[in-house]
């Protein structure tokens, strides 16, 4: 992700406007080529080597700051060597050592003789052989493996990345979807599940004549988070690039930039592409143990996939994180508030208050329980003993099953 010094912006009568790149610029994609090729050298550069040839490289272009954004951008998707096991001090001293007494005991080695000889001496190990003896310093870590980008896609990546840096800072996030596929919708909601963020779904009409259905998510941002709001920042720019995927979308809300608040808004014709691929086989490992277990332990409840949203009063909907069907065929839905969910769980209480025929169990963690708005809102609840409990960090399957069977039992 690009940091603050790195981010070209410009101030337009209270708007914030991204200065976005054209992907198709020759002399754009010509530089992007250039940064991807120092990873991609033979034999393979260290990280000092690599750092060594960008800084030539982008100190030559007209525009400094944008080279040094798509190395930045670059550097995010190489993964480096790590040391190992091995005592890299202890085998260096004793390298060096060894490599002193052999100079002291012969002033006139031939070069590759006396390398040979001290190795020999000194016996180290093969990843001390194969990386040097300074293979545990970050400047002689080398790529595992050139970065999976094409000069459009790095460009591509550029502009989406200048709005998550601004997201960071963002007030209440607004994406309107205009006539959303099911499929697409499906999807979206996933990556808002995957980053733990919660969206007030709500059906509206479009702008256009004609009035075309659309929905309305409404999302908190970190300015309304209390507490690790720059750790909730980096969730909902992450969460970004899935929006840039839909046909239609609009996105509205306020940003900090140069240390005043101004509006952001964009929509599909800002030419974004979302960068995320094959989610739909990605599994997080807390979900796969908890499907795991479940199916161990559920005695009688299988979980099931939740098709379409369930719908509240005054057009609302609710995407469940889980889905499960009992023996007889009754299907109940599990919805989860983590840590920054405060202000959605009290809401949600509300709702469940005054739809009682709802199937919806919640699990609540107890990092927002804790807080004061939301630990009222639980104790003065009626329903949440019956349909409701308190987890951490992720929820177990004995609290899901009784939860579950409790709800049942009172319905």
């Amino acid at each position: 992700m690009l940091t603050k010094d790195l981010v070209h912006c410009r101030i337009d009568h209270g708007r914030v406007r991204p200065r976005f790149v054209d992907p198709a610029s020759a002399e754009l994609l010509a530089l992007a080529a250039d940064l991807l090729a120092l990873y991609a050298g033979e034999p393979v550069p260290n990280r000092a080597e690599i750092e060594e040839t960008a800084a030539v490289l982008i100190r030559g272009q007209r525009d400094p700051r944008l080279a040094k954004g798509l190395h930045k951008l670059i550097q995010d998707q190489v993964e480096f060597t790590q040391p190992g096991t091995v005592d890299y001090p202890a085998c260096r001293n004793r390298i060096l050592a060894l490599a002193a007494q052999a100079l002291r005991e012969d002033q006139g080695p031939d070069p590759e003789a006396y390398r040979e000889a001290v190795l020999a001496a000194a016996a180290p190990p093969e990843e001390i052989r194969g990386r040097g003896i300074y293979g545990d310093l970050p400047q002689f870590e080398y790529p595992l493996a050139p970065p999976r980008l094409s000069p459009q896609a790095l460009l591509e990546r550029y502009n989406t990345g200048l709005v998550q840096a601004l997201l960071l800072s963002a007030d209440e996030l607004h994406v309107k979807v205009g006539d959303p596929e099911p499929a697409q919708l499906r999807r979206l909601f996933k990556y808002l599940k995957f980053f733990r963020l919660l969206a007030r779904v709500t059906e509206c009409r479009s702008d256009r004549a004609g009035g075309m259905k659309a929905l309305e998510l409404e999302v908190a941002g970190p300015a309304s988070v209390l507490g690790q709001n720059r750790r909730y920042g980096l969730q909902l720019a992450s969460f970004f690039p899935a929006v840039c995927d839909l046909d239609t979308w609009k996105l509205e809300t306020t940003v900090e930039w140069r240390d005043q608040r101004c509006e952001l808004r964009l929509d599909q014709r800002s030419g974004l592409v979302g960068h995320y691929r094959n989610f739909s086989a990605y599994v997080p490992e807390e979900i796969q143990l908890f499907h795991r277990d479940f199916q161990a332990k559920g005695e009688g409840w299988t979980i099931v996939a939740s098709e379409s949203p369930l719908r509240l009063d005054g057009g609302e909907h609710i995407f469940p994180d889980l889905s499960f069907r009992n023996g007889e065929g009754r299907v109940v839905h599990l919805e989860l508030f983590h840590r920054w969910h405060a202000g959605p769980l009290v809401r949600r209480l509300e709702q469940l208050t005054a739809q009682p025929d709802l199937p919806l169990i919640l699990g609540v963690d107890r990092a927002v329980a804790a807080r004061k708005e939301a630990r009222e809102a639980l104790e003065a609840c009626p329903c949440f003993e019956e349909r409701g409990f308190l987890f951490r960090d992720y929820p177990t399957v004995d609290r899901t099953r009784n939860c579950l069977e409790r709800f049942i039992g009172e319905g």
